[in-house]
């Protein structure tokens, strides 16, 4: 098969924005506790909120290439367990380990039941949660292959839809009734996502590519300043979330416009295979450099408008370094 450039270079543009996403976070939540809404929190929230498609591009990008194939649920499961299971695990002792040292270290307590609490719930590590969410998509896909042709295209765009909406309100139902859904059912929101990206593909977009960057525009600003109102009189991150309407059209939008795009080899695409490790690995960059900020006490990073792009500098540079070399052993390179 041809390597799709274009789909590489999103899926790298992709895991920058996840580790700018985490990069800003952090002064986004800053600001809403202190109840300080200045041009720092503004810096912060605008990137964040431009940075918000990142994980649903990721599922249209597994859908697009996932959905559709001639695979048995053997055959389908084989390939998927070792791309999934393997990272997951090994990521999930590394973070615990991780944890379980710094809690040590720092306050000298080892909250084993905590810890094992963290894998049940799939969240070992804040980011890992992702990765849990794959596992429920990955089971289905095989049903979805043997099932799909028998469906046309115009009720499979309305099922999609359907679900992406059922989505949309049940993560919202979830939010406000602080539910904790177990981990394997968290694909049923992402569903309208992953088959979408199998439709999108094949799909004749007439709409123009300055139409669709304007929808991400709009819908960035839109969720920067809806997040600043929910954040100021309801302390809520509400559209931040990947199944808000805005953060779903401009996903969808973004998506769309590099069907239209062609890109032919460039330095994104020549590490998208890289991404998976960049994400399994940024966090704990990331926590690390901030820990050992405030370790040395060093506050020269506190304002966002220097802090997000030397984190994000940082972060994504010794992320891409160690999942290369993690890439050339051959060993390591099955927990990337």
């Amino acid at each position: 098969m041809k390597r799709n450039y274009t789909i590489d270079t999103l899926r790298t543009i992709a895991i920058m924005l996840v580790i700018l996403l985490h990069v800003s976070s952090k002064y986004v939540i800053s600001g809403m506790n202190n109840n300080n809404y200045d041009l720092s929190f503004w810096i912060s929230n605008i990137v964040d909120s431009f940075s918000r498609i990142c994980v649903p591009i990721f599922v249209l990008i597994s859908g697009m290439f996932l959905i559709g194939r001639n695979e048995n649920f053997a055959q389908s499961y084989k390939k998927r367990a070792s791309r999934i299971l393997i990272p997951i695990i090994a990521w999930s002792i590394i973070y615990l380990v991780y944890r379980a040292t710094l809690s040590y270290v720092l306050y000298h307590t080892f909250d084993i039941m905590g810890l094992i609490k963290s894998v049940l719930l799939g969240k070992p590590f804040y980011h890992m949660w992702y990765l849990y969410m794959l596992i429920g998509l990955y089971l289905v896909t095989p049903i979805l292959n043997n099932n799909i042709s028998k469906i046309s295209r115009k009720n499979l765009w309305i099922v999609s839809i359907l679900l992406l909406v059922f989505g949309m309100f049940n993560s919202g139902y979830d939010m406000i009734l602080n539910n904790k859904p177990i981990f394997i059912l968290w694909f049923i929101n992402y569903l309208g996502f992953f088959i979408l990206g199998f439709l999108i593909k094949d799909y004749n977009n007439q709409i123009s590519s300055k139409s669709l960057f304007i929808w991400y525009l709009i819908s960035g600003i839109l969720i920067s300043i809806l997040t600043y109102y929910t954040a100021k009189y309801f302390k809520n991150l509400y559209f931040y979330g990947y199944l808000t309407p805005f953060v779903i059209i401009g996903s969808l939008s973004v998506f769309m416009l590099f069907q239209k795009i062609h890109f032919r080899k460039n330095i994104l695409s020549r590490i998208s295979h890289l991404s998976l490790g960049i994400f399994l690995i940024h966090a704990g960059i990331l926590e690390v450099f901030n820990l050992g900020l405030r370790e040395l006490n060093i506050h020269v990073f506190e304002k966002p408008l220097l802090g997000i792009p030397i984190e994000f500098i940082v972060t994504f540079i010794i992320s891409t370094i160690i999942s290369y070399l993690f890439y050339k052993s051959r060993l390591l390179r099955k927990i990337i």
